[in-house]
């Protein structure tokens, strides 16, 4: 690691101020400072600025006061405590949710429906849908012949 450090602490430039998209997020990993660290990126690029050492609001708050005076689009997921640091040291950037996480919310939000309605359903019917549940997040398109019949199927059985 100290070999590392070494070689890449030349090209490493300290950041003077964002871009106009920046991106937010965290990750975990153990540090003396606590178990997650949040990463800074350029959101048009993708490419890391800076990381800080731990995730706490203040710790990101005073560091978008000191550097990230451009901002205008922040990119990041839909923790509460990033969304009120990052209005409470820009003021009102547009604030978008990274795709991933928006992503992860309408699969959740799928299954639970899922599930609710595959629990009326006749035995051999909700074991098939289980089962076939990846029908679910494919497109329609990419659905086999058979996948079709299941889906329609399914969806007949068990909405009538």
């Amino acid at each position: 690691m100290r070999k590392f450090d070494t070689i890449s602490s030349p090209t490493l430039k300290e950041v003077e101020s964002f871009p106009k998209v920046t991106a937010i997020d965290e990750y975990k990993e153990d540090t003396t400072e606590g178990k997650y660290q949040v990463i800074i990126a350029d959101g048009e690029i993708g490419k890391p600025l800076d990381i800080l050492p731990n995730r706490p609001l203040e710790t990101v708050k005073s560091y978008l006061r000191e550097k990230g005076a451009k901002g205008e689009i922040v990119i990041m997921d839909m923790s509460h405590a990033f969304k009120s640091a990052v209005r409470k040291a820009l003021g009102k950037p547009i604030i978008v949710d990274d795709g991933f996480h928006f992503c992860r919310y309408i699969y959740w939000a799928v299954e639970r429906v899922r599930r609710r309605v595959q629990k009326d359903a006749h035995d051999y019917d909700r074991r098939k849908c289980k089962r076939m549940k990846h029908v679910f997040y494919k497109r329609y398109e990419d659905l086999s012949k058979k996948q079709h019949w299941w889906s329609k199927r399914g969806v007949q059985r068990v909405v009538y």
